[in-house]
């Protein structure tokens, strides 16, 4: 299984350097970010690059923003490629994608399942959270 992350900014690139860190250097996982002066058609050459060096297959891409032009350049891959693509990525995801793809009995579509039926739940509203687990003592 093999992860591209795509992002405006570094984000994509601190996700996935911030998951290294927690979960130790992952192989088959890059990232790109789009930046101000940055032409979307060179991101989506360098995200096509990057999907032919992994071999075309087994892959999934993480972007940060339903619709923006990181979103767009991968899904003007989808016709050409057969690639799986999450958006709205965070933290949680990206380790949880990680772990994920430790079991060979998780293919593209489980995990793409499995982090999706998570997603609500990598958001917490601390106070409410602190007032229903703390306020009771």
């Amino acid at each position: 299984m093999k992860f591209i992350f795509v992002s405006h900014g570094d984000l994509a690139k601190s996700l996935l350097g911030s998951t290294q860190m927690i979960v130790g250097e992952q192989q088959d996982a890059v990232a790109f970010g789009l930046y101000p002066k940055d032409d979307i058609s060179k991101l989506t050459e360098k995200i096509e690059k990057a999907v032919t060096e992994m071999g075309g297959e087994d892959i999934i891409c993480f972007t940060d923003l339903f619709s923006g032009s990181p979103f767009n350049a991968v899904v003007s891959l989808m016709g050409k490629y057969p690639i799986y693509h999450i958006t709205g990525m965070n933290l949680p995801l990206v380790l949880e994608a990680f772990m994920l793809r430790l079991s060979e009995e998780n293919d593209r579509e489980a995990i793409c399942n499995k982090l999706l039926e998570q997603a609500p739940g990598t958001f917490i509203d601390v106070k409410k959270y602190l007032e229903e687990n703390l306020g009771e003592e």
